[in-house]
């Protein structure tokens, strides 16, 4: 790649077509189609380089405007702030790069919240705030401890486990209980594992590579897997309309919630909605909060000074407990240790924005047709905004104070992730009944890699070993991109494991 000079990319007042935004040359017979392969391989990387070479608006391949990047708070104010210019990507638009066939399962499965837009979000997302009101979220807190210790409870001393694994199984039993009302260990094993194998399928790359419903492809298997998934949440709903109260009087869940909700009109969600809106929600709140609980894990095994003085922290307050709500205030260093591990590694990577009409980035006009690529990625390592942005410091966070559009791990603006505030409990209420019984090593020779998906989850897992709380860990070389990542390099990483307890 050629380095524009900095001088070139400023605004002139003149407006240039989106042909002549910055990029990387395009590549031979592919064209812009081939500059979709490092971005799925690498994705942060990748962003982050085209950001240092081209600058703040940069075309996935120099001459094309099928997919323009913006990079900067400002651009990301732009782009999230206004949700009648800028369209979330509909399963049913030409701008999606998988076509579902119209009234199929999967159909209906995709058409939550994520994929509304315009005066159709405004209005279902008005109906589902109240199922995430912070008081609601809050009267969780017992489950998701009793279900956090449950799991932990199965763990023993000395075994080799999946980091990942273990908090995807964590995390999907707490949305079966706080987003579906089931108890995970009994009623809502059968739709857990048809949940997981949809999901599996779902987020393949089979899946995004070959999107044909061929039989022994895996397209047409989350096809099939999606008729017998949705068939199992209709029935979920229609018990759970038979025993609401209509008196108010709906479960804690959300889905109950949900069901009992209506409009400024009294009109109500129907069932192919709450459907949607359902699916929605719980890959929310599972694959993300896993993926950023399996990071934190990650973090604090290669920051041991961090993870000591945190334990510190723990033990003066909880002396071995859970949190209560009323505690977590006074925990601040476990808020910065999440707030830095969702900065360095914020669950989604990249996402996607269709304009309506015409609007300008910079100099250059983008038309309706362009999708708009936005990641909180460029912006949380913009070294303007935080100080050695590459490093886990979870300090910084008693002194700075980012604006919605400089921190954005759940998003910004009107589409803010409705489950944001789910996730943090889970997280504040998980990673203290873990760290305070055992310590979590990753494994010495272990490959930490941060894969192409749009959801940033470690290619592969994460293998550690579990110890006792307090044991002794020699220092263990691990390779991956995730180390280069978190600003470890390896004399960094000896140094930091020098103090290991």
């Amino acid at each position: 790649m050629v380095a524009i000079p900095r001088e070139e990319r400023a605004e002139t007042g003149r407006t240039l077509p989106a042909t002549e935004i910055p990029g990387p040359p395009p590549m031979r017979l592919l064209g812009w189609r081939g500059a979709l392969l490092p971005l799925l391989r690498r994705p942060v990387e990748y962003m982050l380089r085209l950001h240092r070479q081209y600058g703040d608006v940069v075309s996935l391949a120099k001459g094309s405007s099928e997919y323009v990047f913006v990079f900067s708070p400002e651009y990301n104010r732009q782009v999230l702030s206004d949700q009648m210019l800028f369209f979330n990507g509909e399963i049913n638009s030409p701008a999606s790069p998988i076509r579902i066939p119209p009234r199929s399962a999967v159909y209906r499965l995709f058409s939550g919240i994520t994929t509304r837009n315009g005066e159709q979000h405004t209005r279902q997302r008005r109906m589902l705030m109240p199922a995430f009101h912070k008081k609601r979220i809050e009267a969780l807190r017992d489950e998701m401890a009793a279900i956090a210790e449950r799991h932990v409870s199965r763990w023993s001393v000395g075994e080799e486990r999946d980091a990942l694994h273990d908090m995807k199984s964590l995390t999907l039993a707490v949305a079966m209980r706080g987003i579906l009302g089931l108890d995970p260990e009994r009623e809502g094993e059968q739709l857990r594992e048809q949940m997981e194998r949809w999901l599996r399928l779902t987020l393949s790359a089979g899946v995004v590579a070959l999107p044909y419903n061929v039989p022994g492809l895996p397209f047409h298997r989350m096809m099939s897997s999606a008729v017998g998934l949705e068939r199992d949440i209709r029935a979920l709903i229609q018990h759970r309309r038979e025993s609401a109260g209509g008196d108010g009087s709906a479960g804690r869940d959300a889905l109950s919630i949900l069901v009992e909700a209506h409009d400024e009109d009294g009109s109500r969600l129907t069932d192919d909605e709450l459907i949607g809106h359902t699916t929605a929600l719980f890959v929310a709140g599972h694959e993300t909060t896993a993926s950023a609980l399996t990071w934190t894990l990650f973090l604090l095994d290669r920051h041991p000074r961090v993870l000591d003085a945190l334990l510190e922290e723990l033990d003066a307050e909880l002396h071995g407990e859970a949190p209560a709500v009323d505690q977590m205030s006074r925990l601040p260093l476990l808020d910065g240790v999440i707030n830095e591990s969702l900065r360095l590694f914020p669950p989604g990577l990249w996402f996607l924005r269709v304009p309506t009409e015409p609007v300008r980035f910079g100099p250059y006009e983008v038309t309706e047709r362009t999708r708009i690529l936005w990641t909180p990625v460029v912006t949380h390592r913009d070294p303007a905004i935080y100080e050695r942005p590459n490093n886990f410091v979870p300090e910084r966070w008693a002194t700075i104070n980012p604006s919605p559009y400089e921190y954005m791990p759940f998003g910004a603006g009107p589409r803010r992730c409705l489950g944001a505030t789910f996730a943090i409990m889970e997280m504040k209420v998980v990673l203290p009944v873990i760290l305070q019984r055992y310590r979590l090593a990753l494994k010495p020779g272990t490959k930490v890699e941060l894969g192409g998906s749009p959801l940033a989850a470690p290619k592969g897992g994460l293998p550690v070993r579990v110890l006792r709380r307090g044991a002794r860990v020699p220092y263990a070389e691990v390779t991956g991109n995730a180390v280069r990542l978190a600003g470890l390099t390896p004399r960094e990483v000896r140094s930091r494991l020098s103090g290991r307890r």
